[in-house]
């Protein structure tokens, strides 16, 4: 049965009426591909993400939509046909979707190995940044960075995928790569071990802090690396570090001199924001508000971070960062 419906044209808001009727064309899979065309122009973005889902929405529209909707497209029926019938299909999407496609769980590989082939710096760092990219992949990327590109590499040091042995590599670049390395929660207690050895300082707790915060560390192996002042503390900070652990126990953690633990309990997302209020107010009498360090900025992080924190304590940090 072919549907018609009245479009809205313009700035003109849809009525009540008007929206059902095209949010029942945007989902009917019989609803033309012109008509699918002219909703796909709407401002509505349940209307356009459904357009974008639809198997009979023109290709070019749906590389349009792509943009704002590439895991609709990835999971868009049509899309595979496309592939069987296009094996170049990848070098025929425009740039802009093409880099929204690149950075979901769902993108071919293949897309990925054409984008790393090309000359396009804006396709790497879409790969790069895809937590699901291959560690074949991420290697020949820390090739094309030439270890002078930052951002490229950061990318490439935060990627839960990242061969043991490039990690390895990449912290001798600098303190800020190392820094990235130590907060990558694969990163293996070899190259934590290799990254104290080279960066730490005794008059600067940065990459101490970091590597005790990480995940695999546990107990015996916080204070086997010296990160811990006593058994009791490293068994605390072993707790804050962990996901389950409930809020009640958290705040109890929370009442500590130890900065290392606090910060793990500023962290940890079950934490009240009533405790994040009053670890800030304890912890920020260690920041100088006019020169922050790195280990400042960790701080500053660690709370802006965490969804318990509240509004007004992220304003305060907004303007601190700035």
């Amino acid at each position: 049965m072919k549907v018609t419906i009245d479009v809205v044209a313009g700035d003109l808001p849809p009525t009540g009426a008007q929206m059902t009727s095209m949010v029942q064309a945007a989902s009917d899979p019989t609803t033309s591909p012109q008509l699918l065309r002219q909703i796909a122009t709407q401002t509505d973005w349940q209307l356009r993400q459904l357009v974008a889902s639809n198997p009979n929405t023109p290709t070019d529209t749906l590389w349009q939509l792509g943009i704002d909707f590439p895991e609709a497209i990835l999971n868009n029926p049509v899309f595979e046909l496309l592939q069987l019938e296009q094996l170049d299909l990848v070098a025929t999407i425009p740039h802009p979707t093409l880099t929204s496609l690149l950075q979901c769980d769902r993108v071919p590989t293949r897309f990925m190995e054409y984008a790393v082939s090309r000359q396009d710096y804006s396709l790497w760092l879409a790969v790069a940044y895809n937590p699901h990219t291959p560690s074949a992949i991420l290697e020949n990327l820390a090739q094309k960075s030439r270890r002078q590109d930052r951002e490229l590499i950061r990318a490439v040091a935060a990627h839960p995928q990242t061969p043991v042995h490039l990690l390895a590599e990449i912290v001798d670049i600098g303190e800020g790569i190392a820094r990235i390395v130590a907060e990558n929660a694969q990163t293996p207690i070899s190259v934590l071990k290799q990254i104290l050895r080279k960066y730490a300082h005794p008059h600067d707790p940065t990459f101490t802090t970091l590597v005790a915060l990480h995940p695999q560390l546990n107990p015996c192996l916080l204070m086997q690396m010296y990160l811990a002042p006593s058994d009791a503390a490293a068994q605390s900070l072993w707790l804050a570090k962990q996901i389950d652990t409930p809020p009640a126990q958290l705040m109890q953690l929370a009442d500590t001199d130890w900065s290392v633990l606090r910060l793990a309990v500023v962290r940890h997302p079950h934490t009240p924001s009533q405790t994040i209020d009053l670890l800030w107010q304890q912890l920020q009498l260690q920041i100088d508000p006019h020169a922050p360090s790195v280990l400042d900025r960790l701080i500053y992080d660690s709370f802006a971070s965490n969804p318990q924190t509240s509004p007004q304590l992220r304003g305060e940090l907004r303007k601190l960062l700035k």
